[in-house]
């Protein structure tokens, strides 16, 4: 066999003090023509501790081969020291290497990858006319180029090590268009490296760029990063006795500029960071190559809505938080940001026990700079509600081309105008729900998907937009701890979110037509007001005769095991009515308008709850307090719809469907 050239040591082999632990030498490599390549070569540990010493072949950074160096040699006999079995022998099969060049090999030392050195008495390569640049050197990324000006049309490779150990070896094939436009042949020089994981900034570090080839270090090379300073309150009170020195506008100027661009360099690091871009990078190269996977990363989607969920606020936060969960227990790497009103540090902390990441100020200040700087790095997004559909689908498709974009209707806005309107006279609200039904037709026309509660809505989006995918989604319903016996239970609840303004009308009507009714067929009735955002009407109805206003309540649970019935006495509105469906799962009788339960398919136990009058609503609720195994019947059935409608089975399913996960491919309908 006819020995191939490659060049000499170029690394050195130590340990974490800097003083030789290991000793050794690539002695041969060697191109078997039909059978593949012959290295060979010794390892001996000189520590003192005579351990053997493993070996691991790599082709353009992969491993290839591995085994222990204990072969006997001869030459290798120290007496008193070594007793000559330090040698090892590998054939790489042309299958598993392709023949190329002897350069695309490295022996290294495990477990810290430390590279052998090829020995030095091995004839170098044909000369090779090196011109290059390293544009890029930071603690996650190298890059730049390398080209060999007398053969302009062969590619050569890149090594880098860290400290001394091999962690990334690439063919230098990246286009470049600068070099292209410049006259650099076909640009095709470049590389571009991601460091995983990053080199921490708490210790010194040591980084060597070489070409394979020669073994060269590229310009600048090696590069030394010394252990950064802490960000602490001295160095803040650096900063701002500086900048609280400037005393002429130009020089504030420039420091604005300066700290503008830290600022937008801070933000693009931390994106890289939160978009998981290394492993991203580092997965699809392995992909690319055919190489050894590195391990998938999870589909990332974004959820967007007004504020963080809050599930004692109000519904959509209920089915916003459910969805979420859905979307994890997909796969999901699920993340939140506020559009309108920011998320505290307290409702970022609430997500993020739930295993969702929530992204807030001051590093992400709005939707568009975090879907700016976080480009590509989302799979889906989900708008929950239209409005944010429309104010950011058409940025999530300039930024996110590739993205599946979700919309999540928690109601049809201009449904609930429109039917406000007819309920209150008011003529100016048509005019509203004109413009909102526009807008939300555009957006479910926009998105690649649309989520509706209602089985009601979903047809009337369908017909007024015929190419839509429309999907009912429900959200999970936990199952309460069961009520009180019915003896020990007392009062008629009304639970809602008094700054919803069908809640508002309801809880009017309710107390001035519909709860005088009762009393006269039940005067020791008790009607209970609950809820969030009550307005000084509502307050007031406490002066009423049987009417307690209790506001917001934070045991909510405990509070309806209490209670003999819920009451839903909406006249308009739109969705899916969470305050039906939470009495249902506390084991509750629910008397309830159409309204209330439009979108709901309901057995003839709950249908019979529902009545359009004072008069029957009134009846009906007298009938549940008064008849125990009425009631009984009613919330059993109640619990059962619960339980089997609404349970996180059937949320994921219908969700998965949704994002394309399940029943077709995910790039099916874009």
């Amino acid at each position: 066999m006819s020995a191939e050239s490659f060049p000499p040591a170029t690394f050195p082999v130590s340990d974490k003090s800097g003083q030789s632990a290991v000793t050794g030498f690539i002695d041969t490599i060697t191109h078997i023509p039909g059978q593949g390549w012959h290295l060979a070569g010794w390892a001996r540990d000189t520590s003192g501790r005579n351990a053997v010493v493993t070996v691991a072949v790599l082709w353009h950074g992969e491993p290839v081969a591995e085994g222990p160096a204990i072969a006997f040699r001869e030459d290798l006999v120290v007496p008193g020291q070594a007793d000559g079995c330090h040698a090892f022998e590998f054939l790489i099969p042309e299958a598993t290497a392709p023949a190329t060049s002897p350069a695309a090999f490295d022996v290294v030392t495990l477990p810290d990858r430390t590279p052998l050195a090829r020995s030095a008495d091995q004839p170098r390569i044909k000369p090779v006319s090196l011109r290059s640049s390293v544009d890029v050197i930071g603690r996650d990324r190298v890059a730049g180029w390398v080209r060999d000006d007398g053969a302009p049309e062969s590619r050569l490779g890149i090594v880098v090590t860290v400290d001394g150990a091999l962690v990334r070896r690439v063919l230098a094939n990246k286009l470049r268009a600068d070099l292209r436009d410049n006259g650099f042949g076909d640009g095709r020089y470049g590389f571009d490296l991601p460091l995983a994981p990053p080199l921490s900034a708490d210790t010194d570090h040591t980084v060597a760029v070489i070409c394979a080839e020669t073994g060269e270090d590229l310009p600048g090379s090696p590069f030394h990063f010394a252990a950064t300073r802490r960000f602490n309150e001295t160095f803040r009170q650096h900063v701002r006795q500086t900048l609280s020195g400037l005393t002429s506008g130009a020089h504030r100027e420039q420091a604005l500029q300066f700290l503008s661009a830290e600022l937008t360099g801070l933000r693009r690091q931390q994106g890289r960071d939160d978009a998981r871009l290394l492993a991203t990078e580092l997965h699809r190269e392995a992909r690319r190559s055919g190489g050894k996977e590195v391990g998938p990363t999870s589909d990332r989607i974004l959820f967007i809505d007004d504020r963080a969920p809050d599930p004692t606020r109000d519904a959509g936060s209920c089915a916003l938080l459910s969805h979420m969960q859905a979307a994890r227990a997909l796969g999901y790497d699920v993340c939140f940001i506020a559009s309108v009103i920011d998320a505290t540090r307290a409702s970022a902390r609430e997500l993020e026990k739930l295993g969702i990441t929530c992204f807030h100020p001051p590093t992400w200040p709005d939707v568009e700079m975090l879907l700016r700087a976080q480009a590509g790095s989302f799979d889906a997004i989900y708008f929950h509600r239209l409005s944010n559909a429309s104010r950011y689908l058409s940025l999530a498709r300039h930024y996110i081309p590739g993205a599946r974009l979700i919309s999540g209707v928690a109601d049809l806005a201009y449904l609930r105008i429109e039917r406000q309107a007819m309920i209150e006279g008011r003529p100016e609200l048509r005019i509203l729900a004109g413009q909102e039904r526009v807008r939300e037709h555009m957006a479910t026309w926009a998105s690649h998907a649309v989520i509706t509660h209602s089985s009601v809505e979903a047809t009337l989006l369908g017909r007024a937009v015929p190419t839509a995918h429309i999907h009912v989604v429900p959200w999970h319903i936990p199952e309460k701890p069961a009520p009180l016996p019915f003896p020990d239970r007392h009062g008629i609840a009304f639970v809602a979110h008094y700054g919803h303004a069908p809640n508002l009308d309801a809880a009017k009507w309710l107390s001035e037509d519909i709860f005088p009714l009762i009393r006269e067929e039940f005067p020791e009735a008790e009607l209970l007001l609950i809820g969030s955002a009550m307005p000084d009407v509502i307050v007031r109805m406490g002066d009423l005769p049987g009417i307690r206003v209790l506001g917001h309540v934070s045991d909510l649970t405990g509070l309806l095991r209490t209670v003999r019935v819920t009451i839903a006495p909406l006249r308009f509105g739109a969705g899916i009515k969470s305050k039906v469906l939470e009495s249902w799962a506390a084991g509750l009788p629910c008397v309830a308008t159409p309204m209330a339960v439009e979108g709901l398919e309901l057995p003839p136990a709950l249908s019979g709850c529902v009545a359009s009058s004072a008069e029957a609503l009134a009846a009906l609720t007298v009938m549940l307090c008064r008849d125990r195994a009425k009631a009984e019947a009613v919330s059993e059935a109640g619990f059962d719809y619960v339980r089997s409608h609404l349970n996180a089975d059937v949320v994921r399913t219908s969700l998965g469907r949704a994002l394309g996960t399940l029943s077709h491919d995910r790039a099916a309908d874009r």
